[in-house]
């Protein structure tokens, strides 16, 4: 009797510490690569181009995708939006996610040089005190492989900044006469797993 009582003592133990191994080989098994890419910067590059044309024709397109200006200064080149609400998320706690964008104008040998640097504030709704700002960040990788990221899933925060920074550097660069595979991508990337991704 009393071995049994001990046997099933050690058995319970086991389980304690199998479980949570068990669990995390099956999540681990289930993660798959993706990258995670962390953006600096993008640079529309045109030769020749005039840089007050240029900074006025981006403001323009700012204006055009719903942001509002918050600082102009074309001597120095720089033009920066007001943080823009792009969506909402969770309910325990709220957050309400913005987009701003900074941009550079400069010329360089003749060569007019637009960096457009994303940035993305997140704020909790019941504290507007607690937030962060952060460079824009998303995930590439195969399909199946982004859906199992909350934040890059149809409706994710990320996939939303994504998009709309996407589609306004689509616009400046058709507006400057350059294809999107002309634009240079400043960025940082790292292979992580889905289990890992935020």
């Amino acid at each position: 009797m009393h071995q049994e009582t001990l046997w099933k003592g050690k058995q319970m133990k086991l389980r304690k510490i199998l479980l949570p191994v068990f669990a995390i080989a099956y999540l681990a098994g289930c993660a798959e690569p993706v990258t995670k890419v962390d953006v600096q910067s993008f640079e529309i590059k045109k030769t020749g181009a005039d840089l007050e044309k240029a900074t006025s024709g981006l403001m323009g397109i700012l204006i055009d995708n719903g942001f509002d200006l918050k600082i102009v200064d074309k001597d120095a080149g720089i033009v920066t939006t007001e943080y823009k609400k792009f969506i909402s998320v969770g309910s325990n706690p709220p957050f309400d996610y913005y987009l701003q964008v900074r941009a550079r104008i400069k010329d360089v040998n003749g060569e007019m040089i637009m960096q457009l640097i994303p940035i993305v504030k997140s704020q909790n709704r019941l504290n507007m005190a607690a937030y962060s700002e952060h460079r824009l960040s998303y995930y590439t990788g195969k399909p199946e492989s982004i859906r199992l990221i909350d934040s890059m899933s149809a409706g994710g925060w990320r996939l939303v900044a994504q998009t709309t920074f996407m589609n306004l550097v689509g616009n400046v660069a058709e507006a400057f006469g350059i294809t999107q595979e002309e634009v240079v991508k400043n960025v940082t990337t790292l292979e992580v797993s889905t289990f890992a991704a935020p």
